[in-house]
């Protein structure tokens, strides 16, 4: 018995003292990551400015939804919101949308003979009793647009952009000088 006690502890302690030489060996799979830069090519050179986006928590009481092409708009104080994820986010309306009534800041312009009216960075265009939203007329004069337009270096010439339009600064104000299209 005293030597399988002797025996015992010697084992023991051969065990304990030697698993510090004893590693688990784990096979990883091998992955690498590789990273593409792309060059684009763009005349247009946007400044790091950030741009304040008009969002709304809740509507106010009362506000009803314009519906065109499934999509809700609400129109509230001369903007447009449509609901993106429990808040309502500031958008234009399509071209062709159709409202009764003009915004309370809306302004009559006249551009080659053709009378349009301009609020918050929208043209529209009377139709019958309704107004329709329009394309803005290249050469058109506005005396301000909203504060979240885009502002771009184009050609060394400091443009904005706003509702698919690129307006630069006069003295009067701004003019619409392009259009953005969809290639």
């Amino acid at each position: 018995m005293k030597n399988v006690k002797y025996v015992l502890g010697i084992f023991l302690m051969i065990f304990m003292f030697s698993g510090y030489q004893v590693e688990a060996q784990v096979r990883r799979p091998l992955t690498k990551k590789v990273y593409v830069r792309k060059k684009t090519k763009r005349k247009i050179r946007k400044k790091r400015r950030r741009v304040r986006r008009r969002t709304l928590a809740s509507l106010p009481a009362g506000t009803r939804a314009l519906v065109h092409r499934n999509v809700s708009y609400y129109p509230i104080g001369g903007l447009y919101y449509i609901s993106s994820r429990g808040n309502y986010i500031r958008a234009f309306p399509p071209r062709g949308f159709r409202i009764r009534m003009l915004p309370r800041t809306a302004i009559r312009l006249m551009v080659r003979g053709i009378a349009y009216h301009y609020a918050d960075g929208v043209f529209y265009q009377q139709v019958g009793e309704e107004y329709e939203i329009t394309t803005p007329p290249l050469g058109a004069v506005v005396p301000e647009i909203p504060k979240d337009a885009l502002e771009f270096d184009l050609d060394g010439l400091t443009t904005y952009e706003l509702n698919e339009a690129l307006y630069r600064a006069i003295e009067d104000g701004f003019e619409v000088i392009d259009y953005i299209e969809d290639e």
